[in-house]
């Protein structure tokens, strides 16, 4: 076993006062924009086919990469925030993410393309840096607020994301959109710089005991495994839905990527919601609140479904993205309280296990699209979500039945 090895709390400490408003919303459009990354391909798939002549599965595997590189990020380079001094782990990614999107609007071939965006998805994590950074500066009692907060920017930064890229795609074209993100990147270093606390790393270790760490954590902290798993069957279908959109625009109401990028401005309410949703997890905990999210999300797929309409599938994304939205907020905030000393590893996992989710989902979805068409599509979605409720209904009312038991043994 790879031992931890702890710095001290006062040297941990050094120039961290407590998250203001101001520094907290500017994490949130930070989070935003970078999350916003690997979501400008969705509503350009239908842009790529035609440039490259590819089917809709072919074209599938550009939304993947971009899913499948912010999980591989996750991993490989979320861990560094318990070693590194987290704002400049913040910034250096930043930049190199901002190189990657300019070599992705040049790539030649439908390869570099998916190549491209898979590296731009491994350097988009820097959302990720910042939650833990932002929680470890909150209060106990308002960390579920904190995380409310971020993700509001997070999910708005994904939602309209989709907006800005359908609007790019259709008058300027699929190589403006990338080449104006790597520029949006390069002013939100600017804009970083200097104002992100400064805290010291919460442990010693060099990078393979790192890395090492992480089957230690995930081995020790088996209430990390019901989020993780309920996080990525929800956001997989999320993707399931974004990665189809585009081809039920095309097809069945002959609109373009504009249209399609439209229906982010209608998932903003989502982004919204984030800030109560996370006051609901703090007053009435997780597991209520993921039970109703759950609900939600299975409910919107039933009518996006059955109501194949311009004014059904606004409704049914207002469910889905509030839903999906609640379950990230009280899901990471049960994984952030778990282990203080490795809240950065921790974050790691579930992520890494949520845009798996993820990945598959955007995969899943052009095939489910190219072989049963939206039937399919809502059909993979609602499964999903009703996997997702059962395991957490499951779990969670065994997890209450421990704690009752070692509440009754220490009494």
């Amino acid at each position: 076993m790879t031992e931890s090895v702890p710095i001290s709390d006062t040297a941990a400490n050094i120039s961290a006062p407590a998250i203001t408003q101001r520094l907290l919303w500017l994490m949130a459009i930070a989070c935003g924009v970078c999350v916003a990354n690997i979501c400008y391909n969705q509503p350009l798939l239908g842009d790529f086919a035609t440039y490259f002549q590819a089917t809709a599965a072919q074209v599938g595997w550009v939304a993947m990469a971009s899913q499948a590189g912010y999980g591989l990020g996750l991993l490989f380079f979320l861990p560094l925030g318990d070693i590194m001094e987290r704002g400049r782990l913040v910034l250096v990614m930043i930049c190199v993410c901002a190189v990657f999107l300019a070599l992705t609007a040049l790539a030649p071939t439908l390869p570099m393309l998916i190549l491209g965006n898979l590296l731009v998805g491994a350097t988009s994590m820097s959302a990720q840096v910042l939650i833990p950074l932002a929680v470890e500066l909150s209060p106990a009692e308002n960390r579920g607020h904190t995380i409310g907060v971020l993700m509001t920017g997070l999910l708005g930064g994904i939602l309209l994301a989709r907006t800005l890229a359908g609007i790019i795609g259709d008058h300027f074209g699929w190589r403006v959109m990338f080449g104006l993100a790597a520029l949006m990147m390069l002013a939100l270093a600017v804009a970083l710089r200097g104002r992100l606390p400064h805290r010291l790393p919460t442990v010693a270790l060099r990078y393979r005991e790192l890395m090492a760490s992480l089957w230690e954590v995930f081995r020790t902290q088996p209430r990390l495994y019901r989020p993780s798993l309920t996080a990525a069957l929800s956001f997989g279908s999320f993707t399931v839905f974004w990665t189809s959109l585009a081809f039920l625009m095309a097809e069945h109401f002959h609109r373009g990527s504009t249209e399609t990028g439209l229906f982010g401005i209608v998932g903003l309410v989502g982004a919204l919601a984030a800030p109560y949703a996370g006051k609901l997890a703090d007053r009435r905990g997780p597991a209520f609140t993921v039970t109703l999210a759950l609900s939600a999300i299975v409910v919107s797929f039933g009518l996006m479904w059955t109501w194949v309409t311009i004014p059904g599938l606004i409704l049914g994304v207002l469910l889905m993205d509030v839903g999906v939205q609640t379950v990230q907020v009280a899901e990471q905030g049960v994984v952030l309280s778990l282990l203080p000393s490795a809240r950065s590893r921790l974050n790691t996992l579930y992520m890494v296990a949520r845009f798996i989710g993820g990945a598959l989902g955007s995969l899943v979805g052009a095939l489910a699209w190219t072989y049963g068409r939206w039937p399919a599509v809502c059909a993979v979605a609602l499964g999903l979500n009703v996997v997702a409720l059962g395991i957490h209904l499951t779990v969670a009312r065994r997890e209450r039945a421990v704690d009752g038991a070692l509440s009754a043994a220490s009494a």
